[in-house]
């Protein structure tokens, strides 16, 4: 046998108003309507996830750069050498 279960709730304000509009719109019962909605709001809530490491690691898009070993941990001191050899920070007087 199929499980069952009864179900009562209260509906005011815009929720009843919106609850009346789509029953008369297309035509079902309470019932129906709230099963229509239940079904829809399961399959919304039940997609798979993407597992977001899963994708980057598939398409090779993970760890794909070049740079020193150790960038993630001292990467303010190979910005600011960067930045230092483009853009010296101090004058230097030329050589004669």
């Amino acid at each position: 046998m199929a499980e069952e279960i009864r179900i009562n709730a209260r509906l005011t304000g815009e929720d009843a108003k919106r609850f009346r509009e789509l029953q008369e719109r297309e035509g079902l019962s309470a019932s129906d309507l709230l099963r229509e909605a239940l079904r829809e709001y399961h399959s919304a809530k039940s997609r798979r996830r993407v597992d977001a490491m899963a994708l980057l690691q598939s398409t090779g898009f993970l760890a794909g750069g070049e740079g020193p070993a150790d960038l993630s941990s001292s990467y303010k001191d190979h910005l600011a050498d960067t930045l230092e050899a483009k853009l010296p920070t101090r004058v230097q007087e030329r050589r004669r």
